[in-house]
């Protein structure tokens, strides 16, 4: 697959992005996945270590943390044996962590990527142990890296993102990967650093109505004040990544005129993204998509104050 044909669609959050990713999913060139990865935008993984390995080197830091990702990303290919623990629907004990993904599955070759990624970071290794390594390890192996800038892990973590969208899209025989991590928006211009020839497209939505739904979601706050200022940093967060980015990288599309305005919206997504409009898209019932569900979901005077405090992304965005 061609570098430029890797779509990141992103959001705060209960945006839309799925289901514009579902909507993207009916064209008969574009790959998807029935889940987000999250193997780019979570602590531990693949943007965590180019932002946060450059920042300190030591012999000792570098084993850690290069261990540390092999650890996660290998966690990610295979079930657990802890998945199979049930806590019920209301437990308030947390499952297992990423329990049921099976990146094997959907990425073919996606360890054999993982192995080769950790080959790449790693200058040699050495039977060796200090006073932090982990208790118990037999024959312990370190791993020794030189000190790396992030413009020295460009081209590692690229090829890596690249084996695996390529896989991906090899293995349905499409051309281009849509994936939809909630907060690619947080990492726009890594995104953009190690995958140039890629796109993001930020799915912005009416942000109360994005607050009332994060306020049903199990991992956003349910409080009205905690969230809006939980989606507050999120999105301020977002623009200052804007300002980091190039025009042409990325676009926004209001989740209201893809409802409301599917065609034009696509139209204009087309000669965005290369990928062109196809009748299947349009076939999508976007029916239940809860435009204005702010209005029935908070009093008038949680209404008045979500008004303040969102004053100016109202503005910045056209919704008032």
């Amino acid at each position: 697959m061609a570098e430029n044909k890797a779509i990141f669609i992103t959001g705060t959050g209960r945006s839309g992005t799925n289901i514009f990713k579902g909507v993207l999913s009916n064209h008969s060139r574009v790959a998807t996945l029935p889940f987000e990865y999250r193997f780019t935008v979570d602590p531990r993984g693949i943007f965590d270590f180019y932002n946060t390995f450059p920042s300190i080197w030591t012999p000792y830091w570098a084993d850690a943390k290069i261990k540390d990702l092999e650890s996660f990303l290998l966690s990610l290919a295979e079930r657990s044996a802890d998945d199979n623990l049930n806590f019920g629907d209301n437990s308030k004990t947390t499952p297992a962590p990423y329990s049921g993904w099976e990146l094997n599955k959907w990425i073919p070759d996606y360890e054999r990527f993982v192995n080769e990624l950790i080959s790449s970071l790693i200058e040699f290794k050495y039977h060796s142990r200090w006073p932090g390594t982990a208790h118990g390890i037999e024959n312990n192996q370190m791993y020794f890296s030189k000190n790396m800038s992030q413009k020295d892990l460009i081209s590692p973590l690229s090829i890596f993102l690249n084996s695996c969208f390529s896989s991906i899209c090899a293995s349905g025989n499409k051309d281009f990967l849509v994936e939809d991590n909630t907060h690619n928006i947080l990492f726009a211009k890594s995104i953009n650093e190690i995958i140039p020839g890629g796109k993001l497209a930020h799915i912005i939505r009416d942000p109360r109505d994005v607050i009332a739904s994060l306020m049903t979601q199990r991992w956003a706050p349910k409080d009205l004040e905690a969230c809006t200022t939980w989606y507050l940093e999120v999105i301020h967060k977002w623009f200052e990544q804007r300002s980091l980015i190039p025009d042409s990288f990325y676009t926004e599309i209001r989740f209201e005129d893809l409802v409301n305005k599917t065609s034009n919206t696509l139209e204009a997504f087309a000669a965005w993204s290369g990928i062109d409009t196809q009748k299947s898209m349009l076939e999508v019932d976007l029916s239940k998509s809860n435009i204005g569900r702010h209005k029935s979901q908070f009093t008038r005077r949680e209404k008045s104050n979500l008004d303040s405090r969102l004053a100016s992304i109202l503005e910045e965005y056209s919704y008032i």
